[in-house]
């Protein structure tokens, strides 16, 4: 899996309608939509604010190559913050 970090929700949901039509989401199978929106919530964490896209890259729903590869990024652990201990 990679990722795609925007900065609005409407760029965000632009992508996900786009791979919604493309997959036919929602289907007979009980798949309502490509992905849920998150947010990096960590205000520690450069990309604050941003909303998290996923890229699948093996699965049902293969994506990476409807995007440019230079815009993904891996997951990072610190998009949230840690638990409380």
């Amino acid at each position: 899996m990679k990722y795609i970090l925007y900065s609005t929700d409407t760029a965000w949901n632009a992508s996900n309608n786009a791979m919604n039509t493309l997959f036919g989401l929602p289907d007979d199978n009980g798949n309502e939509r490509y992905a849920e929106i998150k947010q990096v919530t960590n205000e520690d964490n450069s990309d604050y604010g941003k909303y998290i896209f996923p890229v699948t890259t093996e699965g049902s729903f293969i994506t990476v190559d409807k995007f440019n590869v230079s815009e993904m990024v891996e997951f990072d652990p610190t998009w949230s913050p840690p638990d409380p201990e």
